[in-house]
């Protein structure tokens, strides 16, 4: 095998592995529009009994999408408005979000 050989097999591979990458994220994408909390939306977790839904995105890390969401939230604070710190929510506190009307 040549070394062009071998950048070909290479780039044909990277290809594939960016094309897998770009569908995790169209599909997790899909997955936070199918959510019952949205961005800015008033909600409870087992972190906090209120805060606000900052940002929801697809999660990466160093090889691309990882599947999950990364959901950020502002709590409340002890007067019961809105904060400016914030908290990224791990998988387990994901799981126990609830909107709050």
């Amino acid at each position: 095998m040549t070394k062009e050989e071998l950048k070909v097999k290479v780039a044909k591979q990277l290809s594939i592995i960016d094309d897998a990458n770009n569908q995790i994220c169209s599909d997790v994408k899909e997955y936070i529009e199918s959510l019952p909390y949205k961005v800015g939306d008033k909600v409870s977790c087992s972190r906090c009994d209120v805060c606000w839904i900052k940002s929801i995105v697809p999660e990466t890390s160093c090889s691309g999408y990882t599947g999950k969401i990364e959901v950020r939230i502002n709590p409340a604070k002890k007067d019961g408005t809105l904060s400016n710190r914030e908290f990224v929510l791990w998988s387990m506190e994901i799981d126990s979000i609830k909107k709050i009307s």
